[in-house]
């Protein structure tokens, strides 16, 4: 029985705002890039929101950065304080909804900004984590050349990458290193 609608999908938009802010590219460094992201993720409701404004903008860069201050908290009180913060500036409100046909709560901003309802449905999908799973499922990439974040899903949580394609990376030039000496 899940009682939560704030799983994978909120979860994910977070992970996926925050990579956003690559090591040397912004990939929502404009209206466009920003529409392009809401796309990504409009089988959360984004349908229904506000058009996209260069106050959007510029907020969801700033909540880029706090959503990544919660992934990197050092402890479950820091990571807390700093969700419930990003929940309160982005008026996350509960109210139940049934648009789905089964009646569900929604913890959001009504008729309000982009920014604002990415605030508060990213801060929820992270604060699930914090309170089913702790914050050591957060995780910052180990490969030097990326910092992109993830939740680590694996049952003894000894992901050290975000993807793949950095896992074989890493792994290849270690190998190469080895063969060198």
């Amino acid at each position: 029985m899940n009682f939560s609608h704030y799983g994978e999908g909120p979860t994910e938009l977070a992970i996926d705002l925050v990579n956003t802010q690559e090591m040397n590219a912004d990939k929502i460094g404009d209206l466009d890039g920003l529409k392009e992201f809401l796309t990504r993720h409009e089988e959360l409701g984004t349908a229904d929101l506000n058009p996209v404004s260069d106050s959007d903008l510029d907020e969801i860069h700033s909540l880029r950065n706090s959503l990544r201050e919660v992934i990197e908290a050092p402890d479950p009180t820091t990571a807390a304080e700093l969700v419930n913060g990003i929940l309160a500036r982005h008026s996350a409100t509960a109210r139940v909804s049934v648009h789905s046909g089964e009646p569900h709560l929604h913890f959001e901003p009504v008729g309000s900004s982009v920014s604002a309802w990415v605030g508060a449905i990213s801060a929820m999908g992270l604060a699930g984590v914090i309170v089913e799973h702790g914050v050591d499922r957060f995780g910052v990439c180990n490969a030097s050349n990326c910092k992109d974040v993830f939740v680590d899903t694996t049952r003894n949580r000894s992901r050290l990458h975000c993807c793949g394609t950095c896992s074989t990376r890493e792994a290849v030039a270690a190998y190469r290193k080895r063969q060198a000496e």
